[in-house]
């Protein structure tokens, strides 16, 4: 008996103590989630600025400007003058080359080029670093489109992640409905196998999504700068967007205007203008200046016709001056310079033709990028009012038919596999919708909202 007793008490002990660490865990779990840090969703204007702090490649162009403006302030200097120093006619039997040359020479030259030729190389250098920050607008605004490209894809991976687990989830509520139904052979195994696989199926293609994000984020984490393990990369669920009150035509004149790629080339053009003024001034003369200061240690060379009184002179001092010129005028220099224009001309014709052919290009993707805006736009309207209700409609008769056994397991599969598809076609829409406008702003050269509150500065109206 008293066996009998131990062993109920052992048993209330241990359910007693079974049911306390039980309680501990789920205590323990609530704590540990609620320290868990939760990222945050981050806004694509958070992202790109974010991109314009750290990305490497944006830092690199920003020092080449601040090079290409120091070159400038440089290039406006004097050349360094020359000094030298000659012992002439030292005896080759001394080492004293001070006191037994002939001579002792001291002379400094200095070049002065004239006729403004400095402040044209000046102008040259700083067309040049008006060049340099359109190299960093153009790879900026190339950078703005690929984040904002990848971050919707992001986004879109994230809605098709969701919507595959709530169909798996809808199929699994619909196994677990015949399976509780099978032993009173209502359905049979076939049905269950169908759903089986079609859930095995979705879970596959969950993973794929889940692999191709991770694959996106890293691409992300690339062009923010990051480090590119990291994680902390989420998204809003819903998307912001500015619409444009430009019509086609306003677009097209604001790529002229303020499009960076063209901006480049109109710098260009006006570098080759200031290098042809540049070199043309080079026809001008260059001053050449020089002073030298002799001394004689063993006196003056004498003549028959010197001084008697200069025989015993022990040394002697004098100085000279020289002026000259270069001639670039001659007949056989002035070629070079005259090919050099030549060549300038025939460089600004080429950058003009690439500009109008560049421009040609860009309308012509504005437009293919408008007719996808506008194509995706009215996707949007007609899966959100149309097509969805109808596919939700029938997903559900179709469950319910099924059910009643009044449909088949492969017809209510069929059906919410295509609810599906038409729901990832919404969702591609609007991801679509977004990646165009990105495209557009990026062939602006400025994002819609700053164009919307900006004056009209390109006379458009």
């Amino acid at each position: 008996m008293n066996s009998v007793k131990c062993k109920m008490y052992n048993y209330r002990f241990k359910s007693v103590t079974m049911k306390t660490l039980c309680k501990s865990a789920k205590y323990f779990l609530i704590l540990a989630l609620l320290f868990i840090p939760e990222i945050k969703a981050q806004s694509i204007d958070s992202l790109i600025n974010e991109a314009i702090k750290n990305n490497p490649k944006l830092k690199s162009l920003q020092f080449k400007i601040t090079a290409s403006e120091k070159r400038s302030e440089s290039v406006n200097s004097l050349p360094a003058p020359n000094f030298g120093i000659e012992f002439s006619q030292v005896p080759t039997n001394s080492i004293n080359i001070l006191n037994r040359a002939n001579s002792n020479n001291f002379s400094i030259s200095q070049m002065f080029p004239l006729g403004g030729k400095l402040n044209a190389m000046t102008e040259v250098e700083s067309k040049n670093t008006l060049i340099e920050g359109s190299n960093y607008e153009i790879y900026k605004i190339n950078l703005i489109a690929e984040i904002k490209s990848s971050y919707y894809s992001i986004w879109l991976y994230d809605r098709k992640i969701e919507l595959q687990k709530r169909n798996n989830s809808l199929l699994i509520d619909l196994l677990n409905s015949i399976e509780s139904s099978f032993y009173t052979n209502k359905f049979n195994q076939a049905d269950m196998l169908t759903l089986q696989s079609e859930i095995a199926s979705d879970e596959t293609q969950l993973f794929i999504f889940e692999k191709e994000k991770e694959a996106e984020i890293y691409r992300l984490n690339k062009l923010l700068g990051r480090d590119l393990d990291s994680k902390e990369v989420s998204v809003n669920k819903e998307l912001d967007s500015t619409e444009s009150t430009f019509t086609q035509i306003q677009l097209e004149k604001i790529i002229e205007f303020n499009n960076p790629a063209l901006k480049k080339l109109d710098h260009m053009i006006q570098m080759n203008k200031s290098m042809i003024d540049a070199n043309n001034r080079e026809l001008i003369p260059d001053l050449m200046l020089q002073g030298m200061f002799m001394r004689m240690p063993q006196g003056m060379y004498l003549t028959s016709s010197s001084n008697l009184s200069m025989l015993f002179d022990k040394s002697a001092t004098m100085y000279s001056l020289m002026f000259s010129i270069n001639l670039p005028f001659a007949p056989w220099a002035i070629n070079k310079y005259e090919r050099k224009e030549e060549e300038l001309f025939a460089g600004i014709k080429s950058i003009e033709h690439e500009k109008n052919d560049m421009s040609r290009e860009m309308i012509a993707e504005l437009k293919a990028m408008l007719v996808k805006y506008n194509t995706s736009n009215e996707l949007i309207k007609l899966y959100s009012e149309k097509v969805l209700p109808l596919y939700s409609q029938a997903a559900e008769s179709q469950s319910t038919a099924y059910l009643s056994n009044k449909s088949t397991i492969t017809t209510v599969v069929d059906t919410y596999r295509m609810l599906i598809m038409q729901e990832m076609n919404l969702f591609m829409a609007k991801a679509e919708l977004q990646m165009a406008q990105a495209e557009i702003e990026k062939l602006i050269g400025s994002r819609f909202g700053k164009i919307n509150n900006q004056n009209f500065e390109w006379g458009i109206k």
